[in-house]
This record gives structure tokens, sequence and C-alpha cells, in this order.
């Protein structure tokens, strides 16, 4: 049991963290079906429109693989209808999956703290309601900064800096530098600076989420702090694993993307539903994936945090009492009934 120990810990934050998460079937099925069921409110309003519509209007599969131009002009009212609906829809659904994003967050902390086995399901949902009004307040900051970050990046520094270094007054004013391929490397170091700080940005709200709960904190703006100053002092140890995380989950979304596009391709009058059911289940699997690295990094951030965050000092209990140990325990304060005769 003791080599067990010694050898996991030797092993890679990520690699012992996608471990935990993984053997947790039950949580991670349930934050599975929490996405898929709001996506399935957003997909009902047009798989209703369709049958109705299509059922009998259509020759059998005649519009499985796409919709011709035929069929987008006879209904193009009623599918911008959908999509003016739709939209609305999806921003309120959006919204609410960010928040049961929260709860889950919660959850999954509670659970990688404990240390204990048994009623999991049961722990995860009282994880989550215990650190949901904490950690809401920390997705408000996680909002907030991703709106500074846009601004310097979109607003008045970046053209501050375009105005400075190339003499264009925006981005869409471009085309006065001299070169085509610096217009090009403008455009994707903005990109990719915003790409960075996005993904920067997510790491700490995990890593600060991660403190509150280990701490049993209450203020999110200070444990925001404390955390940026911890990845700017350990930037390898914090950012390393849920960079090889991310790179795990980009990768088997890419492949199962890659599989699902070419079955996708293939879609028509001789596909079966067991087509559908596939790419459906494939997508899925996509979902699932990361849902199960969403897990991981969060038990990469607590193995993480319990080895560089330093610990609350805790009041001794026994500093204002007196009494054998083992025995009776009398507080001396002013506020006590107990009286010491010598």
């Amino acid at each position: 049991m003791l080599e067990d120990d010694i050898t996991s810990s030797r092993r890679p934050v990520f690699l012992r963290a996608l471990r935990s998460a993984l053997g947790r079937t039950p949580l991670w099925l349930v934050s599975w079906l929490v996405p898929l069921g709001f996506g399935l409110v957003l997909v009902g309003p047009w798989m209703s429109w369709f049958g109705d519509n299509a059922a009998h209007a259509y020759p059998a599969k005649s519009v499985l693989g796409s919709l011709d131009e035929v069929f987008r002009q006879d209904h193009a009212g009623a599918l911008g209808e959908l999509r003016d609906d739709g939209g609305s829809v999806a921003a309120l659904l959006s919204v609410l999956v960010m928040l049961a994003g929260v709860f889950l967050a919660g959850g999954w902390l509670q659970v990688f703290l404990e240390r204990t086995s048994g009623k999991s399901v049961r722990r995860f949902l009282w994880g989550g309601a215990k650190y949901f009004w904490r950690f809401l307040r920390v997705w408000i900051l996680t909002i907030v900064t991703l709106a500074v970050f846009a601004w310097i990046l979109h607003g008045w520094p970046w053209k501050t800096l375009l105005e400075l270094l190339l003499g264009a007054s925006s981005m869409d004013d471009l085309e006065v530098v001299t070169s085509e391929w610096t217009a090009v490397w403008a455009r994707w170091i903005q990109a990719g600076l915003f790409a960075a700080a996005f993904a920067l940005l997510m790491v700490w709200g995990d890593y600060t989420r991660t403190r509150i709960a280990l701490h049993d904190g209450r203020s999110a703006l200070w444990a925001g702090i404390c955390t940026w100053f911890v990845i700017l002092v350990h930037p390898i140890r914090t950012l390393r694993p849920h960079a090889f995380l991310l790179g795990l989950e980009a990768l088997v979304v890419y492949l199962v993307g890659a599989w699902s596009w070419g079955r996708n391709q293939a879609l028509g009058v001789d596909s079966a539903w067991t087509d559908v059911l596939i790419l459906f289940a494939l997508g899925q699997v996509a979902m699932l994936w990361q849902t199960i690295s969403r897990a991981a990094r969060y038990a990469a951030a607590v193995q993480v945090s319990r080895a560089i965050v330093a610990p609350l000092a805790q009041p001794d209990p026994w500093a204002s009492r007196i009494g054998g140990p083992g025995g009776p325990q009398y507080p001396i304060d002013d506020s006590d009934d107990y009286g010491v005769s010598i």
C-alpha cells in the first residue's frame, strides 16, 4: 500500500488528477447530464418544427444530409423566426449553464478536498450548495476581468499601440502598412494574446475557487489577489498541469470531431437512423471527455494548492482553558461560570 502511494506521488500532477476524475463516474455523469438537458431544451422547438413541416411534405431522407436551396426558400420566414427565438433562448441557457458550472465547481472541490468515500453524489450536491454564492462572486470577477482584457486588446490601448508602431488607427485600417504579412501578424498577435489571456483567466478562476474552498474563505476579491500572486511566483507549477490537460482535451475533441465530420459528410438518402445516432453519440463522447477534463483541472488545482498555498494559522482552542489532558476543560475568561480554588 505504501509503495502504491509512493508510486502515485511520483506521477505527474495531471495524470493523478485525471485518474482521480475518471474514478468518480457518478459525478461526471451528473455533470454531463446538466448541459445535455439544457441542450435538449434548445433543440426541442427545432425538432418539433421539422417533424411537422418536413415529415410528410418531402420524400423520405431527402433533407437528411442537408437543406437544399428550395427548402430554405420555401421556409425562409419560419426558419428566420426559429433562429431569432432560438438565439434568445440560447442566450438565457448560456447564462444558466454558466451558473450550473458555478454549482458543479463547488461539488467537485468538496469531493476532492474531503478524501472520504461513500455517498459521493450527496456530498457533491452539498458542496455545490455550500460554495455557490462564494463562487458566484468569483464568476462575476471573472467576467469583469475578461471585459478589461477585451478592452485592452480591442479598445483604446491596442489602437494606441497600433498607431505608434504601424501608423494605423485600428485593425480595420491596416491597409496603410507596407507589408501584407505585417497586417496578418498584427491580427494573429491580437487573437493569440486574447486567447492566452482568456486561458490564464480560466486557470486563475480554478485556483481562486480552490483557495476559497481550501481555506473556507469568504472574500472572492482577496482570494483572487492572492491567487494572482501565487501564479506569478509559481508559474510552472500552477500552469503546467492545466496546459497538459488542455492539450489532451483538445486532442480528444479534435479526433472525435474529425471522425464525426467524415460521417456527417457521408449522410444522404442511403443513410439510416443509426448513422444519426452515431453522430449524436460521438458528440456526447466529446462532451463527456470535456466534463472529465474539467473535473481533472479542479483535482490538479487541489493538489498544487495543497503543496504551495500556506495553510491558515489556526488559534489554539485550549489557550484560554485549564484542565488536565483527557479531562474536563474549563474556560478562564471573565464570562465563565467556573471557579478555581487552590
